[in-house]
């Protein structure tokens, strides 16, 4: 049975056209209201359409309306970053993973998108979940700019390199990465505070400034005053560390610890 396109089903395929056109602009532009607004004019017709999974049906247009929809996916992954809604980030990715799996034409933005949902799942440490995104990319795949920004962060996390970190955050490959990185470079400045407690009872608030990588000490004392009330702040130049210990910190019997190194250390020197 071949099929004979009809006029309707070019009018369908240009009014898909024209709303993704404009879609696309208005995210672009972040006039989100505007863009939900016509991102829902899209969905209503993505209904109507049996050529999008799960149905997946042969038609006339059946592939020029799957690469449509998929594009509109794509950009309503951005729209939601662009309103701050991680929950609707990931509704999009799950939406999407259909079109990646079955199209064999990757898009401009399929990498960026891949690499927007490896670094979500950093942020949220699911890094089990990270892992196995990761092993389902080709070779290719993991050498674009936006996959291997996420494999070096995981790294610099797991050695706990926070200052590469934070480095690598100020240069994100794609301007869209910002919005995840601000919340992982407030967990990582977290962790380096928790080491600050651990290792100092008092600090210059320049120095603490040059360990949070932070670009003046009123952004220091506002970091302060929100994650750690107990620091005590002299004269706006000194931070008091003293009593504010974490508990990890001192759960560590540090002499019992040294004592048992050094009497392993002297029993394998017998033993050679």
């Amino acid at each position: 049975l071949t099929y004979i396109p009809t006029f309707q089903h070019f009018s369908k395929i240009k009014n898909m056209q024209d709303l993704l056109r404009d879609f696309k602009k208005l995210v672009t532009n972040e006039d989100n209201d505007s863009a939900l607004s016509k991102f829902d004019e899209i969905k209503r017709m993505m209904v109507e359409m049996d050529s999008l999974p799960p149905i997946c049906a042969d038609g006339p247009n059946a592939e020029s309306e799957r690469e449509l929809t998929k594009e509109a996916l794509e950009y309503a992954v951005i729209l939601s970053l662009n309103l701050g809604d991680k929950d609707l980030f990931q509704k999009h990715i799950s939406c999407l993973r259909p079109y990646y799996t079955s199209s064999s034409i990757d898009s401009e933005l399929k990498n960026t998108i891949l690499g927007l949902n490896l670094l979500f799942l950093l942020v949220e440490n699911r890094l089990a979940d990270f892992h196995c995104e990761l092993e389902l990319l080709s070779e290719p795949q993991r050498q674009h700019p936006a996959i291997t920004f996420c494999t070096q962060l995981d790294k610099h996390l797991v050695v706990g390199a926070y200052d590469e970190v934070l480095a690598a955050a100020a240069h994100p490959p794609v301007a869209t990465f910002s919005f995840f990185l601000t919340s992982l470079l407030e967990t990582v400045r977290i962790n380096i505070g928790e080491c600050i407690a651990a290792a100092y009872s008092q600090l210059s608030v320049t120095a603490a400034r040059e360990m949070l990588m932070f670009s003046s000490d009123e952004e220091v004392l506002s970091f302060i005053g929100e994650q750690y009330p107990t620091w005590t702040v002299m004269n706006n130049h000194t931070i008091n560390l003293l009593g504010v210990r974490p508990t990890k910190a001192e759960e560590i019997a540090a002499m019992r610890l040294i004592t048992q190194n050094l009497s392993y250390a002297t029993e394998l020197e017998r033993i050679v």
